[in-house]
């Protein structure tokens, strides 16, 4: 399960969104008034995404292929050496689904169109763009490889701009027009829910919105008061000495309803909290206050639990400043290329784990022929392009949504045929990114990888002569 529910919700903390809850009402009430002259609805045109191909113009439109590589056979996926710097083509067929009948809107005997709808302007511009770029990028590689059952994929790109009524606008806009909608992450998703429940178009994206959670046609589905303790254990494993620990969180949303079960964790790999889980705000321009007291009580162990990363900065710089560093400096969202570029050597020590590969480590891609893939679809559709939790999101969900629609039974290609073929789905791996988990519950192995930011930028740490650690600690069940 590796605590997805939460990795997830942090993302959407990650750029300022209040996981776990809907917008503030006062947020909200100023976003209204700051787009109130605004058109929620934009333009499609500019938005599409054929992801046939290689190069990208920035706004949105994708074309081109690449020879070689990964092959299937009734959506089984096999693989071979890939060319192109890793960018492989993906072939998917079966003589069941070529033979399928257009039943639903965006379906027709050559093409299938999907739709992302991302938070890619407004107050946070380009938050969650990541989402949609991993989106296109993998039906790129399909489409390469001749599409799904002779279709082409087109991704059809929203943007809700943090505003819940310009989300419903786009998802209104859409969904007439689509399958399905495949890698979402819209901030603002609150706008929409309910329709994408009463529509029962297949949702096969996160939902930042917790009640998105409940909705039987939101695909794939994510653990609830669950914990993941490997990365903790690992800490204590190899930090035997340290005991004291501090947790700071993000001051945002919904993060407070986390800390419990991140609390319960660490405390369960064998630390006490000699500084009590504690909010730290958002928009403060100085940590020394803090950084004093994890020092006065001796705290072996700080872990940053939703950080931001120019939060993170702030504190990295106070903690120098104050001389002080603990023997385990952990975080959970800091593995990102920004933290790198704004701290240089000087955040060298900090550690972070994830249940992805390591995107950022240069000596990854030649370990694993999905990491060379998802990074080189990336780069050929979306030169220049962030690298970070969103594409492997994007990614993962296509992916998903891919297998399903190979395997849809019946002469019919509907929305219902698709749903069916989702719920029948026992387990997916991110497009290769991550270890398998069960879609229908969230659940799998408790494996992470653990990161730490050396020279400047962030390298693999453990474990060394595997990608992923799947034998130590547990998924907790806190509650």
């Amino acid at each position: 399960m590796r605590a997805r529910l939460i990795a997830l919700c942090l993302i959407g903390i990650f750029v300022g969104s209040s996981c776990g809850s809907r917008l503030p009402t006062n947020v909200l009430n100023a976003l209204d008034s700051r787009n109130a002259n605004t058109n929620g609805g934009g333009s499609s045109a500019a938005n599409t995404a054929t992801t046939s191909g290689s190069t990208s113009n920035g706004s949105g439109n994708a074309s081109g292929a690449v020879a070689g590589g990964p092959t299937s056979s009734g959506g089984s996926t096999t693989s071979t050496n890939a060319s192109g710097g890793g960018a492989a083509p993906l072939t998917v067929s079966s003589s069941q689904c070529a033979k399928l009948k257009s039943g639903a809107p965006g379906v027709t005997d050559t093409e299938v169109k999907v739709a992302s709808i991302v938070t890619d302007s407004g107050p946070l511009p380009g938050a969650t763009e990541g989402s949609y770029r991993g989106a296109a990028a993998y039906m790129a590689r399909v489409n390469a490889g001749g599409g799904v059952c002779g279709r082409k994929i087109t991704v059809l790109k929203g943007d809700d701009g943090l505003d819940p009524a310009k989300g419903r606008a786009e998802f209104e806009r859409l969904e007439p027009q689509v399958l399905a909608f495949v890698g979402s992450f819209a901030v603002a998703d609150s706008g929409y829910i309910d329709l994408i429940k009463s529509t029962g178009v297949p949702y096969v994206s996160l939902t930042v919105d917790p009640s998105g959670g409940d909705v039987k046609n939101v695909m794939p589905k994510t653990a609830r008061d669950y914990v993941l303790t490997s990365p903790f254990v690992w800490w204590k494993k190899t930090h035997p000495k340290a005991s004291k620990a501090a947790m700071l969180y993000a001051d945002v949303g919904g993060v407070s309803s986390n800390v419990p079960g991140f609390a319960a964790g660490i405390k369960r790999a064998g630390f006490t909290f000699a500084y009590a889980p504690a909010a730290a705000q958002v928009t403060s321009p100085d940590y020394t206050p803090e950084v004093r007291k994890a020092q006065q009580a001796g705290v072996q162990f700080f872990f940053l639990f939703a950080f931001e990363v120019n939060m993170q900065v702030r504190m990295v710089r106070n903690m120098r400043q104050q001389n002080y560093n603990p023997s385990i400096k952990g975080a959970n969202i800091a593995y990102n290329s920004k933290f790198s570029q704004l701290l240089g050597t000087q955040g060298d020590g900090w550690e972070n784990y994830q249940p992805h590969l390591q995107f950022l480590d240069p000596n990854e891609p030649a370990r694993s022929a999905a990491l060379r893939d998802f990074i080189g679809w990336n780069n050929r559709l979306f030169p220049g392009g962030q690298l970070d939790l969103f594409p492997v999101d994007g990614w993962g969900f296509s992916a998903l949504f891919v297998d399903a629609l190979a395997h849809v039974q019946g002469s019919v290609l509907s929305r219902q045929a698709l749903l069916n073929a989702l719920f029948a789905e026992k387990s997916f791996d991110y497009g290769g990114m991550e270890t398998p988990v069960n879609p229908q519950t969230g659940l799998g192995k408790p494996c992470f990888n653990m990161a730490i930011h050396k020279g400047g930028h962030w390298v693999r740490e453990y474990p060394t002569s595997q990608l992923f650690e799947c034998n130590m600690g547990e998924n907790y069940k806190f509650r």
